[in-house]
């Protein structure tokens, strides 16, 4: 499915944490929480005011953090939240004041985010695409006068016209470049690599059913498989930094993380692959230019220590709200 996106609303929440610069206020919850709660009481509001965003600490374990923010309305020991809590938060967890930045920590899981794309006709009608799944994602930074480049392949389960489309709303955002980029690849910081590209595929399968509806009833990820691959300046087959032929050939074990980093704003995007083999070694040789080599990568879940994920994303701005 292609389609120019005008605005993506989510039905459900991803797997994330938000955890903010501790800032004024600390307190505790006066009795748990659930999902989609808009009032939370605490022991003490000594410290809070209205406007502020707070942090109800984490309620969870392993990658996966529970941990969101929120701004409130102080009402006594009562606060009224600006959006519903994403998830359930047990009696006495943390409730902390904080400031920018905020940091957001995207964790793989066994259910995907539902979304709702809408594609606007130069705001005449609309076509809205609801019950959508991203089926693939994939990331491209290039070298050069280029900007990092997202793309994400979606499947949906059923299609509206809408007479009255939904206002487009823009962000202008200062776009990452290939210069503020940073690439570690086996404990080793690689500055002699270029052009790298990031692909995950949540392998969604369509079920359909005789429910009455001409789109599936089900779309279901069934595997995550994440790839990739990066072109290297070419120094040595088996120098222990740069020998990249000799590890593919050791079929050897090691991580991969990749940073993008704003200088003025200080915003940045990390992904981390706790466990990447390299399974392709090819050398591009030309006359009167340097030998270049391009590398391909398979990641896996680890089975022992802390990173018991596939892949997972850090992004720090001044966002509060999960995304």
């Amino acid at each position: 499915m292609e389609l120019l996106v005008a605005s993506i609303g989510a039905d459900a929440q991803p797997s994330l944490g938000v955890t903010g610069t501790v800032g004024t206020g600390s307190t505790t919850l006066n009795g748990g929480v659930s999902a989609g709660a808009t009032t939370i009481t605490v022991a003490s509001a000594s410290g809070f005011t209205t406007g502020q965003v707070v942090q109800i600490d984490v309620n969870g374990s392993g990658p996966t953090t529970t941990a969101e923010c929120r701004k409130i309305t102080v009402s006594g020991t009562t606060f009224t939240l600006d959006q519903p809590l994403t998830y359930a938060h047990l009696t006495a967890a943390a409730v902390v004041g904080v400031v920018a930045p905020y940091t957001h920590t995207i964790s793989q899981t066994n259910t995907l985010p539902s979304l709702t794309v809408e594609k606007n006709l130069g705001s005449f009608q609309s076509l809205q695409f609801a019950g959508c799944r991203v089926n693939k994602f994939d990331l491209k930074v290039p070298v050069g006068n280029n900007p990092a480049d997202i793309t994400a392949d979606l499947m949906g389960q059923s299609v509206a016209i809408l007479t009255s489309p939904t206002t487009v709303s823009i962000t202008n955002e200062v776009p990452f470049v290939f210069a503020e980029a940073t690439l570690t690849a086996f404990s080793n910081a690689r500055y002699d690599a270029q052009n790298i590209s990031i692909s995950v595929d949540n392998g969604l399968k369509e079920t359909y059913t005789y429910s009455g509806n001409h789109g599936p009833s089900f779309i279901t990820p069934v595997t995550v498989h994440t790839s990739g691959t990066f072109d290297v300046v070419w120094s040595s087959l088996n120098d222990a930094t740069y020998g990249d032929f000799t590890r593919m050939q050791n079929g050897t074990l090691g991580s991969l993380v990749f940073t993008l980093v704003h200088p003025s704003s200080a915003g940045t995007v990390t992904v981390t692959l706790p466990q990447i083999v390299l399974n392709k070694f090819a050398n591009d040789v030309k006359m009167e230019d340097v030998i270049m080599s391009t590398i391909s990568f398979e990641a896996s879940r680890p089975l022992t220590g802390s990173s018991q994920f596939t892949v997972q994303a850090t992004v720090i701005n001044n966002v509060y709200l999960n995304y």
